[in-house]
């Protein structure tokens, strides 16, 4: 009587036992780059850098592998506290992206957050924007018809390479694209006109916030949004207390000041005329232009 395990079965069976000798060999693998980097050693330690070469080992298991190194990308950009033990930072962050979207270019959130993390400034993301781009652009080739790799695109240009007619150009080309919200046009209009940079700015990252799927990504966005918030809420209060005191030689003895995006007051000094966040606050503020 035959077993049923045929010639066929073979070549899958040796597939298989693959894949589970190097699951098993992932732990001790990770560990061992922990432990360089707990010794103060290089952290940014990639024993395979070639997308090609990658692809070549998957046998067949590309998604799979594809989310073990988003996986892996996720945890290495959630240790941007670790950049005084790295020599660059982010050294492998698009490396990282570029093997994770060549096992499988329909993860999406790899070209979405990757093109965040790689475009902030240190210590919050690379500093690299034209990489930023490149994946984009590679996300672009993958799927033509999503208009929102194309949007990202201009969003780079826009707010981290500060050129607005660039991105108003790529945001034409994002309008065109059938599916695409009708806010695009308006926005890609705006932004030619090189008019309103901070409310564009505003759009953007409130756009950004309510469309994140990656929690980094929705947490960076909040922030970026609220500090912009904070900065026009307190020009606007300093404009009018500024307005007073030329009209009358004295600050206004009491200020109706607004609450800040996360529900505090702002404090207003009479003595000095100065307002400002409350340091009980739980904004986050970062660096805005």
């Amino acid at each position: 009587m035959k077993s049923g395990r045929g010639p066929k079965t073979k070549p899958v069976l040796r597939s298989i036992a693959v894949i589970l000798v190097a699951a098993a060999l992932i732990r001790p693998v990770q560990d061992f780059i922990d432990a360089r980097a707990e010794r103060g050693e290089q952290p940014d330690l990639l024993f395979f850098n070639s997308p090609s070469l990658v692809q070549k080992m998957a046998l067949g298991f590309e998604p799979l592998l594809a989310d073990f190194y988003w996986m892996r990308t996720i945890q290495y950009y959630g240790r941007r506290d670790e950049t005084g033990k790295r020599r660059q930072s982010f050294d492998n962050l698009y490396t990282l992206l570029d093997i994770t979207t060549t096992l499988d270019p329909g993860l999406q959130d790899a070209y979405h957050a990757g093109s965040c993390f790689l475009s902030e400034p240190p210590p919050i993301g690379a500093g690299r924007p034209d990489l930023a781009l490149k994946l984009l652009e590679k996300g672009e080739r993958a799927h033509p018809l999503e208009w929102r790799l194309v949007y990202e695109r201009g969003f780079v240009h826009y707010l981290y390479r500060k050129d607005y007619a660039a991105a108003g150009k790529i945001w034409l080309e994002a309008d065109r694209i059938p599916g695409s919200p009708r806010w695009l046009g308006g926005l890609a209009a705006m932004a030619l006109s090189k008019g309103g940079a901070e409310e564009i700015a505003i759009a953007l990252w409130r756009r950004q916030y309510q469309e994140a799927t990656n929690e980094a990504v929705r947490d960076n966005a909040r922030d970026h949004l609220h500090s912009l918030l904070v900065k026009r809420d307190l020009a606007a209060l300093r404009e009018q207390i500024e307005r007073h005191r030329a009209e009358t030689g004295s600050f206004p003895p009491a200020l109706a000041t607004p609450r800040d995006p996360m529900g505090t007051p702002y404090t207003y000094d009479p003595r000095s005329g100065r307002v400002d966040l409350d340091p009980a606050s739980t904004v986050r503020l970062v660096d805005t232009p």
